[in-house]
Formats: C-alpha cells, structure tokens, sequence
C-alpha cells in the first residue's frame, strides 16, 4: 500500500495516492489526473467533482501513510532481519542437549 489520503462521499471514494514522485486524483477506482502535489490534486477533484462537497483541506482527510513509514512496521523488519542474520551466523553451531547420557529420562516430570 502507498501512502493516500481517502475521503468518503455520497459521489464514491475519492482518493489522493502516491505514486512514485507524482500525486494521482482518484474516483473509485478511476483515475481523473496526475498532479506533483497533493493539493494541486485536491485542487482538481474539487474543481471536477463540485457537488461531492469534498472538504478543502488535505488535513480534513483520513491520511493512511506507507506501511514502512509506520513506526510498528520498521521495528518489525528490523527485527526480523536481525533474526535471519543471527540464524544464518548460528547455523553452523551444532545444538547438543543438557541432558547427560546416562541419566534415564523415565519416571522425570515434563515441566515444558
């Protein structure tokens, strides 16, 4: 998902997303213009779609950001990259149990 402002309205869904470096104007699922700002295409829908009533200001919006920019989703690839270098550093180490090779492990409770 990019980043997007969403605006819903009795006309349909309207829509303002990134693309790329470009803002794209959108209706449903239709795609009205490009624009090098958010509010130029504001600007536009608003001019093309009088009647939605869609309100002047991008603050006015719902503002959904990139799922990378969002603080929860960069911890997450930190860690997980992390792990994946860590895993990879360990996969040589061999894992050898704690148990010693004559103790009977029968009539030993399981404690998990």
């Amino acid at each position: 998902m990019t980043s997007q402002y969403v605006f819903p309205s009795s006309r349909g869904l309207f829509r303002i997303v990134r693309h790329g470096h470009r803002w794209r104007a959108l209706i449903e699922a239709r795609e009205l213009a490009r624009h090098d700002t958010a509010e130029a295409a504001l600007g536009a829908l608003r001019l093309a779609w009088p009647q939605a009533k869609l309100p002047p200001y991008l603050s006015q919006w719902r503002y959904l950001a990139e799922p990378y920019a969002l603080p929860h989703a960069r911890l997450t690839r930190a860690t997980a990259s992390s792990r994946s270098t860590a895993a990879e550093a360990n996969s040589s180490h061999v894992r050898r149990s704690r148990r010693t090779l004559g103790r009977s492990n029968r009539d030993v409770p399981d404690h998990g």
